[in-house]
């Protein structure tokens, strides 16, 4: 298992119920745990990065939250932060932040990243955000352990709590968007989805590989890539009604990819890093030998890479394997 999946795994089912929960915002409880000032907050378990503007935001274990206004190149901890929980992802629409983690913690910030407000909580239903996706700053879903799927239409001020699959409640790991009503969810032992509707129903793809997808990128206007467990891919060009299984070249466990003009990069387990810009993938083993768990595409054709030991950049300025 990926550092990813391993740090914000869930521990028990929770059968889904369609109910309305309504959210528990910071300034309304007293029992509030904010995330601690550390010395090494940026150099901790970072498992998601997004671009906002021109700051970079990545979050990680402990509810830390730590931002880069040069690229990657130098970074520090947001102020405030009401969580201690891990967080998994992060995503930002318009001038609005979200990101949601363990515990099913949501959080939002509208100031750049720098401070957050508790949207959701809801530990005793011990399952974990995953991802997130808005389409704008009220409508928004996420996804997560044991089946987790929750909307919202007014920017996360209540989540209803809705299904996937009636049947069935296995991690939803990653949402790839093609369009507003068409995306597609990477799931776990072989259990993807897809929506033609917006969400308002899904339906479960064949794929021919039955273990966990970790998640998924569009590599163009009608393909996608999935990726996960064991150095699994796999892509369709036919929304899902057909996939091809790719030889990676690797068994090690793959957890984040971002694509920059035309290559593809794909980041997982012990340093390993893939690349493919013709068709065939090469593998690099990136000098850190640490777990990622997501990438994010750069100017100059430069990936960051976020997983143990914070924010790596790929090809390495210095040693290490680089891009051919």
């Amino acid at each position: 298992m990926t550092s990813r999946h391993r740090y914000r795994a869930a521990l028990v089912a929770l059968t889904l119920q369609v109910v309305v929960c309504v959210a528990v915002r910071a300034d309304d409880v007293l029992d509030v745990e904010y995330a601690e000032h550390e010395p090494l907050a940026t150099q901790s378990l970072l498992l998601d990065v997004a671009v906002h503007g021109s700051r970079l935001v990545a979050v990680g274990e402990r509810g830390h939250v730590v931002l880069s206004d040069d690229d990657g190149r130098t970074w520090r901890q947001a102020e405030t932060v009401p969580t201690r929980s891990t967080l998994t992802t992060v995503f930002s629409i318009g001038g609005r932040l979200f990101a949601g983690g363990h515990d099913a913690v949501i959080i939002t910030s509208g100031d750049h990243g720098m401070n957050w407000s508790r949207q959701f909580f809801d530990p005793e239903r011990q399952q974990a955000v995953m991802d997130m996706y808005f389409r704008d700053e009220m409508h928004g879903m996420a996804v997560g352990s044991y089946g987790l799927y929750l909307l919202t239409s007014d920017g996360g001020r209540s989540w209803e709590d809705s299904a996937v699959d009636e049947e069935n409640e296995y991690h939803l790991n990653g949402i790839v968007r093609f369009d507003e009503q068409r995306m597609m969810i990477a799931g776990e032992a072989g259990y993807s989805y897809r929506t033609f509707d917006g969400g308002e129903s899904w339906e479960m793809m064949d794929l021919p590989y039955q273990g966990s997808m970790w998640g998924g990128i569009r590599t163009n206007d009608e393909c996608t890539l999935f990726f996960g467990l064991r150095g699994h891919a796999m892509e369709s060009c036919d929304f899902g009604d057909t996939w091809n299984e790719l030889d990676t070249g690797t068994q090690l466990s793959l957890s984040g990819a971002a694509m920059s003009n035309g290559l593809l990069v794909i980041a997982g387990n012990s340093g390993v890093v893939l690349t493919r810009a013709d068709g065939r993938f090469t593998t690099h083993i990136h000098s850190s030998g640490v777990d990622f768990a997501g990438a994010l595409a750069l100017p100059d054709d430069r990936f960051l890479l976020v997983g143990e030991d914070g924010a790596h950049e790929f090809p390495e300025g210095t040693g290490g394997d680089s891009v051919d």
